[in-house]
């Protein structure tokens, strides 16, 4: 029983050393201990940003929006990007090109924006949606 504890005691540690490992990293003579301090926290903020913004957020966004484009340009190819029939045909084909190329621009640029913004402001409603501050 004893060893049971003594192997939980010993993960727990190896876990808590693996958060705190970025602030152990640092130079704590160039770097001030504020900064070094706020790392794991900081961290943990961009690396939860990364996973809302590339995995939620920046697909919606960007599979919605290269959805558009592509119906339009398609409509464009077909004589009218602004006629209805044009438009009819052009989803099937431009729209769901679009939203699954979209789509996939969306993880990635989300991931490095929710990252980015996760890291200068841990937890922010920026760090969790792919928009840009006004």
């Amino acid at each position: 029983m004893k060893s049971k504890n003594l192997g939980s005691l010993i993960v727990s540690l190896a876990f808590a050393a693996g958060i705190a490992a970025p602030a152990f990293a640092l130079d704590y003579e160039a770097k001030p201990i504020m900064w070094c301090l706020q790392a794991p926290f900081r961290t943990l903020g961009a690396a939860t940003g990364a996973l809302v913004s590339g995995g939620i957020s920046g697909p919606i966004d960007d599979g919605y929006h290269w959805s558009l484009k592509g119906t339009e340009h398609v409509a464009g190819k077909f004589g009218d990007e602004k006629g209805t029939g044009q438009i009819v045909a052009a989803v099937p084909i431009g729209g769901s090109t679009g939203l699954v190329l979209g789509s996939g621009h969306g993880v990635y640029r989300g991931f490095f924006h929710g990252w980015k913004k996760g890291w200068e402001k841990p937890f922010s409603r920026w760090s969790l949606i792919t928009m840009e501050e006004q």
